[in-house]
């Protein structure tokens, strides 16, 4: 009987043995799983930091003209041109009609072959400002169309040569 009393008494002392062990590893696995509960919140914080951080940068950049260049003036791309001129729902005529351009010259800007310089570059920024249904009045209201104001004259080659003396 002594015989089963020691089988007995081994085997319970193994299994407490294992049990202790089991809680041991049991304890640590619980740590880890803590540790990826916080590391998956900060993770979905900071993926809601970088989108609040994207949407203001996107809205900044909507705000500053395209180019960066200092000191000479605003610049835009082709395709803030025609970006802005979707926003206003006009066709190229409609648009052109608005800075008093010719369509033509809205498709090398908007292509990128021409950039808009002087007084059209001041008349896109001051459209841009605009909200579609006072552009779109514009248009159809009777103004100034395109070409010099009455009264102007000519200048360079329009008039004719202009020869100097010798």
């Amino acid at each position: 009987m002594k015989v089963n009393t020691l089988a007995a008494a081994l085997k319970a002392e193994v299994r407490r043995l294992a049990a202790k062990e089991v809680q041991r590893g049991l304890r640590s696995l619980r740590a880890m799983q803590r540790q990826m509960k916080k590391l998956r919140l900060a993770a979905r914080a900071n993926r809601r930091g970088l989108r609040s951080v994207e949407r203001s940068s996107g809205r900044l950049e909507s705000r500053v003209p395209s180019g960066g260049r200092r000191g000479r003036g605003a610049r835009l791309s082709g395709e803030d041109i025609r970006a802005l001129r979707a926003r206003l729902r006009m066709t190229r005529e409609q648009f052109s009609r608005l800075l008093g351009v010719s369509p033509g010259s809205i498709f090398g800007w908007e292509t990128g072959r021409t950039m808009p310089r002087g007084r059209s570059m001041a008349r896109v920024l001051e459209v841009r400002k605009m909200g579609v249904r006072r552009a779109r009045a514009r248009v159809t209201s009777p103004g100034p169309r395109r070409g010099r104001p009455a009264g102007r004259p000519a200048r360079g080659r329009r008039g004719g040569r202009r020869r100097r003396a010798a």
